[in-house]
């Protein structure tokens, strides 16, 4: 079995790359070690390339369409990694997660009705809710002890207001929770019972921590699955964001029939060709890469919550089962939050992602992106211990 190196380090400077060529922009410096945005510091997989270069011996880049093979790579992916059976009929393309969840509200709701979602979260579920006309109500998450929980009695308090649809992160971003079963089904008995849409953000879903594992929402009964529509895509897992491909599952024909016909009605069903050719050569030799880059991930985040707890036991972490994005609280410090931005901008010159973007739930806190070399986060651990 071939063993990938995570610990290479890839120089991203002057690649067009957002996270580190515009961190000055976005950030207001330029000598930070990026930790932000939500992509990976490991190089695409060598079998992602290889489809690449295998494409391009063909001379012409003309228009396209998503082929059965592309079709059958997700069926396959979704039966062998989740033990999900989906049909190849369900699949709807889509040009990127974020695009896909403002096409979703733009089909299924008018301007002024009341989309749920729970808090903190991540924040392009806000501008695709407001950005449309919508009106956003929010049922937060609650701390037990040393995790995020729902709290179904809220949830069901605001469901009662009429929600048209309820957009989840499942796995959640940023908190970390892989949502176990009777969870999802708790909510998703809720969303069938006041009549609310479920949509189901699951780009994370490949991304569990050693020992977790992914609950596909649509996946608990077949009741479920027809109020229920699933978005996900390789983008996350195999650091392919750059290439705008996305899947959309629907079961419901009636829905999948409405979806399908505002996205040929909006010019959005191609995408581009290599971003097929990504997704698929992905989804069918992914797995052992996938295994060794969870492992990898996951010592990652057991090495800064051990250094959290060793050496700045202010500084608080949840329990972390989903995601290379790690939710630190920072309050133990004794800062405002926005003496802590500075602070991590101008003393530790670490680029992070301001919990506030993620809601009010967010302040004081920080969500530290550990998709990266050891000696990276090392690195950043190193600069931490500077705002004590």
């Amino acid at each position: 079995m071939k063993e990938y190196n995570f610990d290479e380090i890839v120089p991203r400077q002057g690649s067009g790359c957002l996270k580190y060529d515009k961190i000055n922009e976005f950030l207001g410096s330029d000598d930070l070690l990026p930790m932000w945005i939500a992509d990976m510091d490991f190089k695409t997989p060598d079998f992602v390339m290889e489809a690449f270069a295998k494409r391009l011996e063909h001379p012409v880049m003309g228009y396209f369409y998503h082929t059965d093979e592309f079709y059958r790579s997700i069926v396959t992916w979704m039966h062998k990694r989740h033990q999900w059976n989906i049909s190849a009929k369900w699949i709807c393309f889509s040009p990127g997660i974020v695009a896909g969840l403002s096409f979703l509200v733009q089909t299924f709701s008018q301007k002024g009705d009341k989309i749920l979602i729970q808090t903190p979260v991540y924040h392009p579920f806000y501008e695709v809710i407001e950005k449309n006309g919508r009106e956003i109500i929010t049922s937060p998450l609650q701390i037990v002890g040393d995790r995020y929980e729902m709290d179904f009695n809220h949830l069901e308090e605001q469901l009662r207001k009429g929600p048209k649809m309820m957009i989840i992160s499942n796995p959640h971003n940023p908190v970390g929770r892989c949502w176990q079963p009777e969870e999802l089904r708790t909510l998703a008995e809720l969303c069938l019972k006041y009549h609310c849409l479920l949509v189901s953000d699951e780009i994370h879903s490949d991304l569990m921590m050693r020992d977790f594992k992914h609950t596909p929402v649509a996946k608990l009964s077949d009741e479920i699955a027809n109020n229920t529509i699933t978005c996900m895509a390789p983008s996350k897992t195999f650091n392919l964001a750059g290439l705008a491909s996305s899947e959309i599952i629907i079961s419901n024909p009636e829905l999948r029939a409405k979806f399908k016909a505002f996205m040929n009605d909006t010019v959005h069903i191609f995408g581009n060709i290599f971003g097929d050719v990504a997704l698929e050569a992905a989804y069918t030799h992914g797995a052992v890469w996938l295994d060794q880059l969870r492992n990898y991930l996951t010592d990652n985040v057991n090495y800064c919550k051990e250094f959290f707890a060793n050496n700045i036991p202010a500084i608080k972490t949840y329990q972390h089962e989903a995601t290379y994005l790690l939710w630190v609280d920072f309050k133990g410090l004794g800062y405002s939050h926005q003496e802590l931005w500075d602070k991590l901008i101008h003393v530790a010159h670490l680029g992070l992602n301001d919990g506030r973007i993620f809601g009010e739930a967010g302040d004081n806190f920080m969500r530290i992106n550990l998709a990266c070399p050891r000696s990276t986060v090392e690195e950043a651990m190193k600069r931490i211990t500077r705002l004590c």
